[in-house]
């Protein structure tokens, strides 16, 4: 009966042992993850780069496919450096905000050197409070057990942009000699990205070099090849190819952060 009893006490006690050892070890990959949105989000609120970086091993990689609105695909491969890179952009643009939300976690499995977890993580951009992206992504983190702590050394991530109100545009110039220009510009509108065509004419009014496009008038300084509408400068261009890409800039500055010229 005693040796029943002993046997029982010490089970006991080892199983206590193993769940206090489980409860202090509980899901570390998890708050790895939970430490990276966090921290990510309070980027511009008191959290520094080297709090971020901190997360992640010497030897990061990382390998991402973005789906844009069109649906093109875009592959690209990270190291640390440029997740370095990544975070500069977003510390250096006051107008720049940037916040992810778990949504779901899909798989995870913990051991006690190294821990891999999946989730759904759904994200939001805004450049001066409008809305850049929004979108989800499906986070694959590999996190491993390194000098009593826990450091991100995968992430293989699948991002798909759902909307954005302002991004980059593409635009095609069509040109029938120097004088008559037609461009077609695609740019970000919701939940697809819009088409929109621009007649513009290089004349010459009251002795001075325009620009006309619909009823807009831009001036183009013959001597100084200064643009200006409204009385604000647009830039200055030496050919009227380049002219029009300085109005076209201005023309779509609500939508385009910037414009790929074909």
């Amino acid at each position: 009966m005693k040796k029943i009893t002993f046997t029982l006490v010490v089970l006991f006690l080892f199983s206590g042992l193993h769940q206090s050892y489980a409860t202090v070890n509980e899901e570390p990959i998890k708050k790895l993850l939970m430490d990276y949105i966090n921290k990510i989000n309070a980027l511009n609120q008191g959290t520094k780069k080297n709090d971020v970086l901190g997360l992640f091993d010497e030897k990061y990689s990382g390998n991402t496919v973005y789906v844009n609105l069109s649906g093109a695909l875009v592959r690209k491969t990270y190291e640390k450096k440029d997740i370095s890179s990544q975070l500069d952009d977003i510390i250096d643009d006051d107008n720049y905000d940037f916040k992810m939300t778990l949504d779901k976690i899909v798989f995870q499995t913990q051991k006690e050197r190294a821990g891999i977890i999946s989730a759904v993580i759904n994200f939001e951009s805004s450049i001066d409070k409008r809305l850049a992206e929004k979108g989800t992504m499906l986070m694959d983190i590999v996190g491993v057990r390194i000098n009593g702590g826990w450091k991100i050394v995968q992430n293989n991530m699948v991002r798909v942009s759902e909307a954005k109100d302002i991004g980059e545009c593409v635009c095609y110039v069509y040109e029938k000699g120097s004088t008559k220009f037609v461009t077609e510009v695609y740019f970000p509108s919701g939940l697809e990205y819009s088409q929109e065509f621009d007649a513009f004419q290089v004349t010459s009014k009251d002795n001075k070099r325009i620009i006309k496009s619909n009823s807009n008038e831009f001036y183009w300084n013959r001597s100084t090849g200064k643009l200006t509408f409204k009385g604000g400068s647009l830039g200055k261009a030496q050919s009227a190819r380049k002219a029009i890409e300085f109005v076209l800039k201005d023309l779509y500055k609500d939508a385009c952060v910037k414009i790929a010229f074909n």
